[in-house]
């Protein structure tokens, strides 16, 4: 096995934790998020900061993790040393056939979303009849997993300094409307916007009544808009002294994203209203952008926003393509001798690369599927909050081990943030898996959903008992 070089520095590694956070989901989930609140700006913000508080805490252990543990792929190290090698194994092939390339996927659809808009070409998903527009945008997509996937493999360095300067573009939209809401809130007085109209007054759908509340299901909305921290423990062996680097990243990252996505999200209400924000969806901070600048503006903060996106893809796709030189690292997965061989750059197995990215390329054709409605597949449109979910199941070993292993921490370290973890844990299991929609609301909507992707995430685990091995030299 070839080792990898100690490349990446602090600033790569809290640019990843941002970097992939920002920059896809606060901008896709905003008004979903506002809907399953039932358009009420207070339960809304509540969902947000539930949400925030789960990934605040679960990085914080995660950081307490990384002072002592050091191999190849952080989260995986962890849970295999909480659990066990088989079950560290099964982790590592689900979130490297499933979780990265889902995440990488949906947001590659949304970059090319945003790419058509400065066109003018609006795409809305639930437009089946308009199949020449949607295979334009699903051929964007392609060719953007593609590139970056090319650039993760030749140029690690390339795609480290992108990840760097796509955080400080994306941070330009989101620092301008929180400026804009905080001047919306002081002088406009026309009933119709401003932080104080926008709590005071739920929105309302088209037929003039007010959305069902269902604030398990805009906690677990915001659990994408939050997820994408982890990644940047796949680059753990590449950071220079990552037992200090990575936990200053995932503490200050994790925090840094909490109040950004606070302050954006209540002046995205003041300066559309609650219902404009619902019926604006993903292009909602556009919106406010072209009611400030005009067209102008519009096309200036689409092409920021699209970086944004394009940030998350890059981030996430670094992970995707070290997912299977991982596994191989201990010995595992298929044929590990030859995907452990790094390329000229002793950074990124070639086979891996292509492993990771035949993953994406799948995924994608599953976005298709489900986002046309095509027969079961129509189930499968909420399969990136479904997954989060279930890998935060996973992290529960990690907090569990916490507590009883390491008892040279202080109590705060050793037993409140874990059991906070594991409280907020648990709530996104359940959310997630729709129990809690269930019993809240008597919906069985999201547990029909569940029940779907987990058929489908079965078979395609399938594989992996073909390819673990009892006894493996590393």
């Amino acid at each position: 096995m070839q080792n990898v070089k100690k490349q990446y520095g602090l600033w790569t590694g809290i640019a990843m934790v941002v970097g992939i956070v920002i920059g896809s989901g606060v901008f896709i989930k905003a008004g979903g998020v506002l809907q399953a609140a039932g358009g009420n700006l207070t339960i809304s913000l509540l969902a947000w900061l539930v949400g925030g508080i789960i990934m605040v805490t679960s990085g914080f252990c995660f950081a307490i993790f990384a002072t002592r543990v050091t191999k190849y792929n952080g989260v995986v190290d962890y849970v295999e040393v909480a659990t066990n090698k088989r079950f560290g194994y099964d982790l590592a092939w689900l979130i490297t056939t499933f979780y990265y390339p889902i995440i990488a996927s949906i947001v590659s659809i949304m970059s090319a979303k945003y790419f058509l808009e400065l066109f003018g070409i609006t795409y809305n998903f639930g437009d089946f009849a308009n199949e020449d527009l949607k295979w334009l945008l699903f051929l964007l997509a392609f060719l953007l997993l593609s590139f970056f996937v090319v650039m993760n493999y030749l140029s690690p360095r390339i795609a480290a300094k992108f990840q760097i300067s796509a955080t400080i573009i994306k941070l330009i939209p989101i620092v301008v409307i929180a400026v804009v809401g905080v001047f919306a809130a002081i002088i406009l007085k026309n009933g119709e916007l401003g932080i104080l109209n926008a709590f005071s007054n739920a929105a309302l759908n088209t037929d003039g009544k007010a959305y069902v509340s269902n604030f398990g299901e805009a906690v677990v909305t915001t659990s994408f808009a939050y997820e994408g921290w982890v990644c940047a423990t796949s680059i753990n062996a590449e950071l220079k002294d990552s037992k200090r680097n990575l936990p200053k990243a995932l503490t200050f990252g994790t925090i840094v994203i909490v109040l950004f996505y606070l302050i954006y999200f209540i002046s995205l209400s003041a300066c559309l209203g609650n219902s404009g924000v619902i019926a604006a969806g993903s292009s909602a901070p556009i919106e406010v952008f072209e009611k400030i600048m005009g067209g102008v503006g519009k096309a200036i903060f689409t092409i920021f926003i699209m970086i944004s996106c394009l940030g998350t893809v890059n981030g996430v796709t670094m992970s995707c393509c070290r997912g299977m030189y991982t596994m191989s690292c201990r010995g595992q997965g298929i044929c590990p001798e030859k995907f452990a061989k790094l390329g000229k750059n002793e950074s990124v197995s070639l086979l891996s690369c292509i492993y990771g990215y035949c993953c994406m390329l799948f995924m994608l054709l599953i976005w298709y599927l489900a986002l046309s409605g095509i027969g079961p597949f129509k189930y499968l449109g909420a399969m990136d909050e479904i997954i989060c979910a279930i890998i935060y199941g996973a992290y529960i070993t990690m907090y569990v081990y916490i507590m009883k292993n390491f008892k040279d921490a202080n109590i705060f370290q050793r037993y409140i943030m874990p059991i906070l973890a594991i409280i907020g844990s648990l709530f996104f299991v359940i959310c997630g898996t729709g129990i809690f929609q269930i019993v809240s609301n008597g919906d069985w909507g999201r547990l029909t959903q569940f029940a779907v992707f987990m058929i489908l995430l079965l078979i395609l685990m399938i594989p992996s008992v073909f390819f673990y091995r009892e006894k493996n030299n590393k």
